[in-house]
């Protein structure tokens, strides 16, 4: 698997270590955690990329809070390159401060942006998933976004309705729809059409600052 020369990933890391309370705290939320005793959420998020890129090409987009546990975890990643927030404003303002800051870098950059607290199974597929989909965010002003085949009706994500193929095996989006009610979610699953929004986006620094 070779590695790209323009891709970037940029893991979003903020969080106030509310979900798994109380081992969890404002200062260790939960991707600073070793839930499976070896390697925390964050590193293995990083582990996991590191085929695709190089350790000096991540960003990670925390808080004041985390920035210090962030760089003993990611002791190789460049401390300039663990931006905290000053205030926390969810997920759109922080990619947005990474595309501005990546384009004056690399004029040809690629960004995937990664939720810093995923468990992936199948990484060989994953990565090929990622390949691809570098591929097609680079060849033009794409923004290309990852979904899961539902298992079950499930409310607490959101989801993405798959239209027509678009290149090879993807296909575009026809429409997003946040956290439904369970009928329509159910209805989501029957179809055999939706799949859940995975959080995890690749565009090109250029598209997404034009956006």
């Amino acid at each position: 698997m070779a590695k790209s020369s323009n891709f970037y990933p940029v893991i979003l890391a903020g969080g106030r270590g509310t979900r798994f309370w109380p081992l969890s705290r404002k200062k260790r939320a939960k991707q600073l955690l070793a839930l499976d005793g070896k390697q925390t959420m964050i590193q293995q998020t990083v582990a996991r990329l590191l085929p695709l890129s190089t350790v000096k090409k991540f960003w990670i987009i925390a808080n004041e809070d985390l920035r210090p546990a962030i760089g003993k975890q990611l002791p190789k990643l460049p401390k300039a390159q663990i931006l905290a927030e000053p205030v926390g404003r969810n997920t759109a303002p922080a990619i947005g401060l990474a595309a501005f800051l990546l384009l004056r870098e690399d004029p040809e950059a690629v960004i995937g942006m990664f939720p810093s607290d995923h468990v992936i199974a199948d990484e060989k597929r994953y990565l090929e998933t990622l390949e691809r989909g570098i591929e097609i965010a680079a060849a033009g002003p794409n923004i290309v976004v990852l979904g899961v085949r539902p298992n079950r009706a499930e409310t607490g994500y959101g989801y993405i309705e798959a239209g027509s193929l678009a290149s090879g095996s993807a296909r575009h989006v026809r429409r997003f729809t946040e956290k439904p009610n369970a009928e329509r979610a159910a209805e989501f699953v029957r179809s055999g059409n939706f799949y859940w929004n995975s959080g995890m986006f690749l565009w090109s620094a250029r598209t997404l600052v034009n956006a």
